[in-house]
């Protein structure tokens, strides 16, 4: 019995192998017909339908780096396949190419972490390399990088037709071509940080409620728990009976060449508040910042303000870190702050209040970030 299940193992075997080098032959056979007979070489699917998704305009901000991804839809083409800007020009036809013109801009050359321990390592992973302020990928997707913003004009409050910047995309597999026709690029003026409630996102100047009002629109951060010193109410940040608190991100000097980045707080009488007044703040963990000399992570603090020395922009890549909002397991878009302190309240419970804010910086400079209690100062001292 044991022989006979032996030999039909060994039959099965035989035959397998006698099928796949039948199988290889074929493929040999059809190989070399092809190449007698002159038959052509397999090319690749071009589809007529690929195209540009949607209404094919982009809008980008200056001063940043942006991408547009799956903006491009192959309908089934095959890859790899070669994309190439072809005719920048504008609405009535006068030449766009300075869009082309290659420019310095950083970029990641090293994988970005969040665990660099000095200013030079970080730098150390990226490198400045000629870019043209619109690139295309092989996928289709668009880069706008961020080279040397102003040489490009902003859109103004009306887009006219003459003023719109077009290029058509050459795209190309071994199955053939396709010129993709009219898409729309309209630059928008560079704003250097968010949240940007504060600023007009077409001038660039002070954002008011409405065109003909004076009252100007601030960024707020968001409170939790904080007690009014003098009504002993809750600071909503929105109201000013109950307590207004404003975020100001400005620069305080204009060093282009600047690495700081300072957190001031700042009373009712817009003097500088004790930093030290929020204790349960951890400080190392609010900026990927490093001392003084840059070499070490760290800060500095005194009776004015805490900083930091950093590298822009912030953040620095679309990386979750301890840094960024969420965390390790956030999106890392953008950068978090946290400020806390404790005081006992009523009934001898401790009380933990926070303030929260989001933020991006896109510029390099000396930048702070200044949280105003605009009309209510928070109450610090215990019950």
């Amino acid at each position: 019995m044991k022989t006979a299940i032996l030999k039909s193992n060994y039959s099965m075997q035989n035959a397998i192998k006698y099928k796949a080098l039948i199988l290889l032959t074929a493929v040999v056979a059809f190989s070399g017909c092809r190449k007698i007979f002159d038959l052509p070489e397999e090319k690749d699917y071009l589809s007529t339908r690929a195209n540009y998704n949607g209404d094919k305009t982009y809008y980008f901000r200056l001063g940043r780096t942006e991408l547009r991804s799956n903006v491009f839809n192959p309908d089934g083409s095959n890859f790899p396949m070669t994309f190439e800007i072809r005719n920048p020009r504008f609405g009535d036809g006068r030449d766009a190419s300075d869009m082309l013109q290659v420019k310095p801009t950083l970029v990641w050359t090293g994988e970005y972490n969040g665990l660099e321990k000095s200013l030079a390592e970080i730098e150390a992973k990226r490198k400045l390399e000629d870019r043209p302020m619109i690139e295309v990928r092989g996928s289709g997707d668009l880069v706008f990088w961020n080279t040397t913003s102003r040489a490009l004009k902003p859109r103004d409050s009306v887009v006219l037709p003459q003023d719109i910047r077009y290029i058509d995309m050459k795209i190309t597999n071994s199955g053939g071509t396709k010129i993709i026709k009219d898409l729309a690029i309209i630059p928008e003026i560079d704003i250097p940080y968010w949240p940007d409630a504060d600023i007009n996102l077409i001038t660039g100047k002070p954002n008011t409620q409405n065109v003909n009002s004076k009252v100007r629109v601030y960024n707020r951060p968001a409170l939790s728990n904080i007690i009014g010193e003098t009504t002993n109410q809750q600071i909503n940040g929105d109201q000013a009976s109950t307590g207004l608190v404003y975020t100001y991100i400005r620069k305080f000097t204009d060093d282009p060449n600047g690495h700081r980045l300072r957190i001031k707080f700042l009373n009712r009488d817009s003097v500088a508040m004790n930093p030290g007044l929020f204790n349960e703040t951890k400080w190392e963990n609010q900026v990927h910042g490093f001392n003084e000399a840059g070499t070490a992570p760290g800060y500095v603090i005194n009776s004015e303000y805490v900083e930091y020395n950093v590298a822009y922009p912030i953040p620095l890549a679309r990386v979750p870190t301890r840094y960024t909002n969420g965390g390790l397991q956030g999106s890392g878009d953008a950068a978090h702050l946290e400020f806390r302190y404790s005081r006992i309240g009523f009934g001898g419970t401790r009380q933990t209040s926070t303030i929260f804010q989001d933020f991006r910086i896109y510029e390099k400079g000396d930048w702070e970030i200044v949280f105003h209690f605009k009309t209510v100062n928070p109450k610090f001292a215990n019950e």
